[in-house]
């Protein structure tokens, strides 16, 4: 299902890409919808990653604090609430 939506952009910029697009045979919510799909490829929603992919400093991190489960939010975010007032992020 597709939606209206309003964006406020550079009227400059908004001529260089509607060139562009027309240049590509598409027009300009296509060429929007699509670099929005490549950009949520390369970052999905999930913010967890391998522990491989991590710095090896903080590789050896894991497993040091351990949460209770209601620390930890369905989306794997951990609580703000978990430490009070001494939360830093």
């Amino acid at each position: 299902m597709n939606q209206n939506v309003t964006l406020r952009i550079n009227s400059s910029v908004l001529e260089q890409a509607s060139d562009y697009a027309r240049s590509k045979g598409t027009d300009l919510s296509e060429l929007v919808e699509n670099l929005l799909k490549q950009v949520m490829k390369k970052n999905p929603k999930s913010k967890i990653r391998p522990v491989s992919e991590l710095d090896p400093r903080v590789q050896r991190l894991v497993g040091v604090v351990r949460l209770d489960e209601k620390e930890v939010g369905l989306d794997g975010e951990i609580s703000r609430m978990a430490f009070g007032e001494r939360c830093f992020f």
